[in-house]
Parts: structure tokens; sequence; C-alpha cells
């Protein structure tokens, strides 16, 4: 998968469509927009998490999400309660209710960028072929929505094994299309635990849409006598509208979550995995936009890293680094130290500095 330019997106680009930022994530957990039936009894089983396990009090600081989701994935992953009441079936389920949490979350504020139909242009993804492949690091579905508007006529590509939702038939992955490859999953995408197969809706976020991962079983190790006809009324979604078209099980989200421990047991992270390292291989020139270098993407920081030395002593042209962040603090000074300061060029002032 040959392209010429590998644009890196992280939470920073979604900010300029009106997304918050990874550090707000935890603040707007128990916000008080969250009003349905269900949102009441997620929003009240995050809060006896925060209680139990962390000793979180009304007016206290939040722990962040990093902090949440590696707490659970540590325990449950090993079979261990994390305290005396959290077992590992109800970290599971207060997991699949964390994720939908940060789904809503992404839901509520977008916008259109005029920053960000600026940058695609300049980029080249109106060309035929694009130029271009793109390395997404958010769940949310930004850069499609941007697309949609730029690139009406053109497919995207996930650069995985996958399904138009409410099809079985495969997406023919035509070379035209615009290349996207979600390294840590997407909103828009689901995921069957019995088939394998992973399906997706470009135009919004599936998971969000059809309320996957919520399952009356995990309400009711909260609440007991959460009956299952009131459960069906509160989803508000028909029997069957969230069963796989396919095999007819249940479907679930399909992310890596905020975690040290992410998990990508998939054949579709596999796959995106591969897209991404063909095309930072391939690609002369990088450009990050809005992507602060977190500790918790170890992975993804030697995937790059191990990129940019392939062919370093080869003789071959050494790669074009290019860092779009807010400010030159922390983030920049990590592109320095991981690529070296020599081959970085830093943009401190966001989006809108670069495409001025």
């Amino acid at each position: 998968m040959s392209v010429k330019t590998a644009i890196v997106l992280g939470a920073g680009f979604s900010v300029n469509a009106g997304l918050p930022t990874q550090a707000e994530f935890s603040s707007q957990l128990l916000g008080t927009n969250f009003v349905s039936a269900i949102d009441q009894r997620i929003t009240k089983a995050i809060r006896e998490y925060l209680a139990q396990c962390f000793h979180w009090k009304e007016g206290d600081a939040l722990p962040s999400l990093e902090d949440m989701f590696t707490m659970i994935d540590l325990s449950a992953g090993s079979g261990h309660n994390f305290g005396l009441t959290f077992t590992p079936k109800k970290l599971r389920a207060l997991r699949r209710m964390l994720i939908f949490r940060t789904f809503q979350i992404l839901d509520a504020r977008f916008h259109v960028s005029s920053d960000i139909k600026k940058f695609l242009h300049k980029v080249g993804v109106c060309d035929s072929p694009s130029p271009v492949g793109f390395i997404v690091l958010n769940w949310d579905i930004v850069l499609e929505r941007h697309l949609e508007e730029l690139a009406p006529s053109r497919p995207v590509s996930y650069c995985v094994s996958s399904y138009i939702w409410r099809s079985s038939a495969l997406f023919d992955d035509e070379a035209s299309a615009i290349k996207i490859a979600k390294v840590h999953g997407s909103s828009n995408w689901v995921y069957c635990d019995n088939c394998r197969a992973v399906f997706f809706d470009r135009y919004k976020k599936l998971s969000l849409n059809i309320q996957a991962g919520l399952i009356r079983s995990d309400f009711r190790l909260f609440e007991a006598d959460f009956r299952g006809a009131e459960f069906n009324r509160a989803l508000g979604i028909a029997p069957g509208e969230r069963d796989c078209p396919i095999c007819s099980s249940a479907v679930g989200p399909h992310i890596a979550t905020f975690s040290f421990k992410k998990s990508f047991r998939t054949h579709a992270f596999s796959n995106a995995w591969l897209a991404a390292e063909q095309m930072l291989s391939s690609a002369k020139d990088w450009i990050f936009v809005g992507y602060s270098l977190p500790e918790a993407d170890y992975e993804f920081k030697h995937l790059l890293k191990s990129c940019q030395l392939k062919l370093d002593q080869r003789g071959h042209e050494k790669k074009k680094i290019e860092v779009i962040v807010k400010g030159a603090g922390p983030a920049a000074d990590r592109y320095k130290a991981l690529f070296g300061a020599r081959s970085v060029t830093i943009t401190a002032g966001g989006l809108s500095a670069y495409v001025r």
C-alpha cells in the first residue's frame, strides 16, 4: 500500500471540529446531559466504580480514563477482583458501559471545521488517485465527515476485511478509495464475536446508533431488579436490530480503549496495523496532526520508530516529518527526542497556523 504522504491524526485534530481533548473526557463522564433511563443507570454504575475503587466523592478530581480502563483491563484480564465487589464479570460490564459513554461524549459537540477542510484539500484528498493515506488513533469519525463534504463520490477503505452494515457482502476495496487505517478501532465499527465479521457505516457512529455492547445482564449486576421489558423500553431499539446480519449473534463495539493494556486480538486490528506500517514505510513525508505521542501508545511509537529506521542505513532519502501541535510544549519535545531534533519540523500554532 504505497502512498506519498502518511498523515497521522490524534485527538487534537478532532478538537478543531469541537470534540473534547482526551484530558477533558474524565470530567464529562458524569455530565448532567445524560438523562435517559439507560444513561442514568450508566452514570450510577460509573459512580459506584469511582466511589468503591478510587475512594472518589462528589467534588473530587476524577482519575484519568487511562487509569480507569487500565485497572479494569488488568484485573478482568487476569480473572481477579478489583476490590471486594467488582468481580471480573462486573468489570467487563462496566467497561462496555464506559465505552458507550465515551461514544456519547464524542457525539455531543461536532461541527464542520474550515481548517480541517483546508488541510485535507491542501494535502490532496480530492486528487485521483489520492497521494495520501491516513493513520487515525481516534475512535471518532471527524475525518470521514469532512471527506463526505470534500470528496463525496470517493469511497473510504478502512484497510480491513469488512462489511457495510446490514449487508452480507464484503466491501469492495476500490483502487480509488481513500485509505484510512484506524489502529485503535472506530465508533462506526461493530464486531461479531461469533462469526468474527466487522461491519461499518461511513456516515454515522454505528456503535452509538444501535447501542452496541449494552446488555441487560450487565445492568442487572448493578441493579438486580432491572427487568427485561423495562430494559427493552429504555433501549428503544427493536429486538434483532442489533444482530449480526450474517449469523444473527449480538454485535459489540470494536475499539482499543484508553489503557496501557490495549487488546489488538482481532483480524481487523492486525490488518489496520499492517496497512499503517505499509503507509509509513512507503511514504516520504509524514504529517502528524494533533497527536501528542502519549505514553500509553508505546506499541504505536515502536511502529513509528521501526518504519523510520527501516531503510535509514541504506542511503535512502530520510523521512520528512512535520508535526502540527497546539503550543511548543512537552509534545513537541517528545517528537524531537523520538525522531531526532533535526529530523522534525514543528508547527506550534495548530492546524489553523499550518493551513495559513
